[in-house]
């Protein structure tokens, strides 16, 4: 055998062995490609990824409703390439279980992460929808799950869990690079833990608010404030239906009665009744506090929560 032949069947030897170690690890020379279904999950897996990640987030903009949103062809194609996919679950990004049901990807579900009460049931109560509207063209995708609260992001005790679990699964996918998605989850940990901490000594315990959704919940409860919003309001706004007349008469009723702190108001999805309660509440010198779904351009994560603190203490200060 030539010199020359002997070179080739040694480099051909050499590309086979890249080969299979790119199997176990991604290495240094090709990123773990992430699929989130919002740029909030998006966040957090940039904060723990670095540059060894290309993340894909499905929802990137406040003009979208992940509720109501209809997955595309292309995002498809995304989920088919993602080694993570990483959702909210309870039903609030029903479509990114149709794009990923069969997928091979490491999945990361917010909800089911939780240990929420409710958390398992709004998980399977999701499935068992995904089941029933496989192959039908009507979607009305209503986000009606009982009691649970799916908006489990503006929980930063349940962030946390879930950054813990991205930085496992990250590493799992690409051993590589374990130890630093597991000192930078638990960095991150660390931040979400002073988050947590900084809501806690907000102490509005024995306060009310109402909200135009259960959207931020998690974070009002987590200061002390105790929720008096009409569960038929919630149940109205939920189901995607006209509030009756009566149960906007109670939140009016609520708002006028001196015991309301704030008003909690998701902006992404203003209506005219939300709007109508929004402009009753400041004229009863009730302050409103906004809330999004998505990340706002330009923050990260904990600056959005931090963000969201003081708009929340601010009001309580006005309003005391």
């Amino acid at each position: 055998m030539t010199i020359a032949a002997l070179g080739a069947v040694g480099s051909l030897a050499l590309a086979g062995c890249s080969s299979q170690d790119g199997n176990a690890s991604k290495g240094d020379d090709k990123k773990i490609t992430v699929v989130a279904s919002t740029n909030v999950y998006g966040d957090i897996v940039k904060s723990i990824g670095g540059d060894h990640v290309n993340v894909e987030s499905i929802i990137n903009s406040s003009s979208q409703d992940p509720h109501s949103y209809e997955a595309t062809a292309q995002d498809r194609l995304k989920v088919e390439k993602a080694d993570v996919i990483v959702e909210n679950g309870g039903g609030y990004d029903a479509f990114m279980d149709d794009l990923a049901k069969n997928s091979k990807a490491e999945k990361i579900n917010a909800v089911e992460l939780s240990g929420l009460p409710g958390a398992d049931e709004a998980n399977h109560e999701e499935h068992d929808h995904d089941h029933e509207s496989s192959g039908s063209e009507e979607h009305e995708h209503k986000h009606d799950h009982g009691s649970f609260n799916e908006h489990v992001w503006y929980s930063p005790s349940v962030m946390k869990k879930v950054a813990e679990k991205i930085g496992e699964d990250l590493g799992s996918v690409d051993s590589s690079h374990k130890d630093d998605y597991s000192t930078k989850a638990k960095d991150l940990g660390g931040k979400l833990d002073s988050l947590q901490h900084r809501a806690e000594d907000v102490n509005a315990k024995g306060k009310g608010y109402v909200a135009t959704e259960p959207v931020p919940g998690y974070l009002l409860q987590a200061t002390g404030l105790e929720d008096k919003t009409p569960t038929d309001f919630y149940e109205a706004i939920e189901g995607d239906t006209d509030v009756p007349a009566s149960v906007l008469k109670s939140m009016r009723d609520a708002l006028s009665s001196g015991s309301i702190s704030l008003l909690g108001f998701n902006q992404q999805t203003e209506s005219a009744q939300t709007g109508e309660l929004k402009k009753y509440a400041e004229e009863h010198h009730v302050p409103t506090v906004s809330f999004t779904e998505t990340l706002p351009e330009g923050k990260d994560y904990i600056g959005w929560m931090d963000d969201n603190l003081d708009s929340v203490s601010k009001a309580l200060k006005d309003h005391a």
